[in-house]
């Protein structure tokens, strides 16, 4: 009789230290390896976060109704998790504030998520960095918007929360369409792969269950299921993830300073609008009545006529004195040149500041490209387009500066000017110390007035979106600002400067004009406009790995597990885990009920397998027919040695208990046989060239635990920190158990899980 040994963890008392009716249906559970915490994604879409003493850290809705959680992972050695939704979102959270960090969607259902991480950390002394990280040496830190806006988000963007140390981690995760996603710190999408198409996989049933990658990065590892119920593992193999782990690493921090100075370049912009839709509404509130019922072109020829001649329509003298009055536009012009105070302080400082910093880390990057040997290979032939477009859009920036100096000037001269028209229908004496009109400011205002309706020189369709439908009744147009901040070419674009030199010398040297060295200036784009063009560059830039990683994955092993039993194929668990030692990764296969295959993958892509199937029990081990015909129920592995079994007795008498079993792996690398291919590459472990075991010999004492009172469906186990959670059929009762606990006794079928204190044997978890 075969007898396999345990490990020292497995020799220990399960001890009761939880038990929780969550009252939701358990999806998903999983535990950091970092700290004592457990994340569980019910049946309504949410994630709670639970320390051991059930005590809830936070809890997080779905991003929209109706989705469910597909998979939570936790990012190695960091306070970062990253949850996959039934509708492709990814999101990577912030476990100390449940912050949202970064998303992005894939377009497609996720079947199965996780984190690989290289084992060693890149020295800071590396010279292929480039000073990758000695930005902060030339940069000042980005401004806080709350202290410029009131509407901004609360966020600090000079923190690196995309990762903390030198170490490259990939999240890869697959899709119900096939389609594979690698990742770096869950952010820079590095490969994306069509497994259906490589593998040539034509079953309209067939679905990823499983990817888990290496921790050396060469070797991807996917396991399908076929619509029949086959489960077929395949192992794939690539160089340049491995080769260039380095590069890839300094790319995607890269990526990562680029991506979050991006971000807060859209947050000024809304800001911006923010502040632009005061001035838009405030001005709206006092002029839609007057302009309504107004024909085209009349508004500025009433407001020149009082201007030139001084004589008013009945209607104009009207709203001056009934709807705007004397103390309206004091308070009118106050709230303008504030909205257009906040403006300038965000285009001046924040947006400037933030435009500048991007620049440089294009530059940077351009240098990193620059270096054929670290880079080329995983970025191929980029051009400086993104650089140009950073360029034309801080040019744009300054243009809109320039306009919102013009447009506070306009105002502020209209303001004095109608305050002063205002106290003359009224019959009153001007204060003496007010200010007058000078001749130039009657220029300006003569220009500002002659511009006042919208279409005297543009089409309603021209002035964007925001300004449709109801804003078509609205025939004035007081303020140049909001035109930059649409993404629709502008309908009043800035006038040439006549005395400008040097537009004057790109216009007499083509050469010049048409030099890549020398920023354009897009007159007729918006800033809007511009920002798309430079992310649109800029993602352009990262779109290029993808392809390249992609298409060096090339197939070496196969490993096919028909499905002999007819068993219900959608309740099969599969699980896989990688044991860094020699480069060793083992795959527990849970074909059905009473079967399961374990599988060895070595460096070199060799698969072993053994299979375990519950046979006929040994007729002298009472002990094991005492717990009645087993079953498999489900697995995870603890530790890069154990792997964990849930199962499930059932009596003659129709009673049915549930029992947890720890495997050492180290015994079953003694009974793995190497797997050869067939003719057609199907490797088949039902064959004389893998062995097949009686489940019931793994059996020995101390090696399984009785789980009392729970008919238990589903486990979580860590064996970092020493836990397992054990979920109830009905998805809604969990049990924590302390694996690490003393043995108290000697009796094999250890009944201590009794135990129902609520008290916590672990110290409190600190996040």
């Amino acid at each position: 009789m075969l007898i396999y040994g345990i490990n020292k963890s497995a020799q220990h008392k399960m001890k009761q230290t939880g038990n929780k009716n969550v009252g939701y249906r358990v999806d998903i559970l999983k535990w950091s390896d970092r700290m004592d915490l457990l994340a569980v994604g019910n049946d309504k879409g949410e994630v709670i976060l639970h320390r051991l003493k059930w005590q809830k850290v936070w809890q997080l809705s779905p991003p929209e109704e109706g989705l469910r959680v597909r998979a939570i992972a936790w990012r190695p050695l960091e306070k970062v998790m990253a949850i996959a939704y039934s509708n492709g979102t990814v999101l990577l959270i912030n476990i100390e504030n449940k912050e949202e960090i970064y998303s992005f969607n894939v377009k497609s259902d996720i079947t199965c998520l996780s984190w690989t991480e290289n084992t060693s950390e890149i020295p800071d002394n590396d010279t292929s960095g480039d000073a990758i990280n000695n930005h902060t040496v030339f940069l000042p830190p980005l401004p806080n918007l709350n202290s410029v806006s009131s509407t901004a988000k609360s966020v600090d963007y000079n923190t690196a929360m995309f990762y903390s140390k030198q170490i490259l981690n990939l999240l890869v995760l697959a899709t119900t369409s096939g389609r594979v996603h690698l990742s770096v710190f869950g952010m820079l999408v590095c490969c994306e792969i069509d497994m259906f198409e490589k593998l040539n996989i034509r079953d309209k049933d067939a679905v990823i269950k499983d990817v888990k990658m290496s921790s050396d990065f060469k070797q991807l590892f996917v396991t399908t299921q076929r619509g029949c119920g086959d489960i077929e593992l395949y192992v794939l193999e690539n160089d340049i993830l491995q080769k260039y782990s380095t590069s890839l690493l300094n790319l995607a921090i890269k990526h990562a300073h680029l991506l979050g100075t991006m971000t807060y370049i859209n947050d000024t912009i809304e800001c911006i609008i923010e502040a632009w839709e005061t001035v838009l509404l405030e001005m709206d509130n006092k002029l839609t009545k007057y302009a309504d019922g107004k024909a085209e072109g009349t508004i500025s020829a009433d407001f020149l006529e009082l201007l030139m001649f001084g004589c008013t329509s009945p209607d104009l003298e009207q709203f001056l004195l009934r709807d705007l009055t004397e103390k309206g536009l004091k308070k009118l012009g106050n709230s303008i040149e504030l909205s257009y105070s906040t403006i300038q302080k965000l285009v001046v400082k924040p947006l400037h500041m933030a435009i500048c910093s991007v620049f440089y880390h294009l530059n940077s990057l351009q240098g990193m490209i620059s270096n054929v040997f670290y880079y080329k290979p995983i970025l191929g032939e980029v051009t400086n387009e993104a650089l140009v477009n950073c360029g034309a859009f801080l040019i744009k920036a300054y243009e809109l500066q320039q306009t919102i100096d013009t447009s506070t000037r306009d105002f502020k001269i209209f303001f004095r000017w109608l305050y002063i028209v205002i106290v003359r229908l009224m019959d009153e004496t001007l204060p003496e110390d007010s200010p007058s009109v000078t001749q130039q400011e009657i220029n300006y205002l003569a220009e500002f007035l002659d511009n006042f309706d919208v279409t005297q020189n543009a089409d309603f369709s021209e002035i964007g979106d925001n300004f449709a439908n109801d804003d078509k009744k609205r025939k004035f147009n007081l303020e140049r600002v909001g035109q930059y901040l649409e993404d629709k070419v502008l309908p009043y674009p800035s006038k040439a400067d006549a005395s400008n030199q040097w537009a004057k010398l790109l216009e007499q040297n083509e050469c010049l004009k048409s030099c890549q060295l020398i920023y354009p200036h897009h007159d007729n784009y918006s800033l809007v406009q511009q920002h798309n063009l430079l992310k649109a560059s800029i993602d352009k830039i990262f779109e290029n790995p993808i392809a390249i990683i992609g298409k060096d994955f090339k197939q070496r092993s196969f490993l096919r597990v028909p499905n002999n039993k007819g068993t219900d194929f959608q309740r099969q668990t599969v699980t896989s885990m990688s044991e860094r030692t020699g480069q060793v990764t083992f795959f527990g296969l849970l074909e059905s009920e009473t079967n399961l295959v374990i599988t060895e993958c070595n460096s070199s892509s060799m698969l072993r397998s053994v299979q375990f199937c519950f046979g006929e029990k040994p007729y002298f081990e009472t002990r094991i027919t005492a717990l009645g015909d087993l079953s498999f129920r489900h697995i995870q592995f603890y530790d890069e040695q154990v792997l964990s079994i849930l199962l499930r007795g059932q009596t003659g008498d129709g009673r049915t208990s549930s029992y947890f079993l720890q495997l050492t792996l180290q015994k079953v690398k003694e009974l793995l046989d190497t797997v050869a291919f067939t003719n057609n590459h199907i490797l088949v472990p039902h064959s004389t060239s893998c062995r097949t075991i009686n489940a019931y010999t793994l059996l020995e004492e101390g090696s399984i635990k009785t789980v009392d009172g729970l008919d238990a469906a589903l486990i979580a186990v860590s064996g970092t920190r020493n836990v397992a959670a054990v979920v109830s059929e009905s998805l809604k009762t969990i049990r924590i158990y302390d694996m690490d606990a003393p043995e108290e006794d000697d009796d094999v079928m250890s009944t201590s899980l009794n135990n129902s204190s609520l008290d916590n044997s672990k110290d409190s978890i600190q996040t």
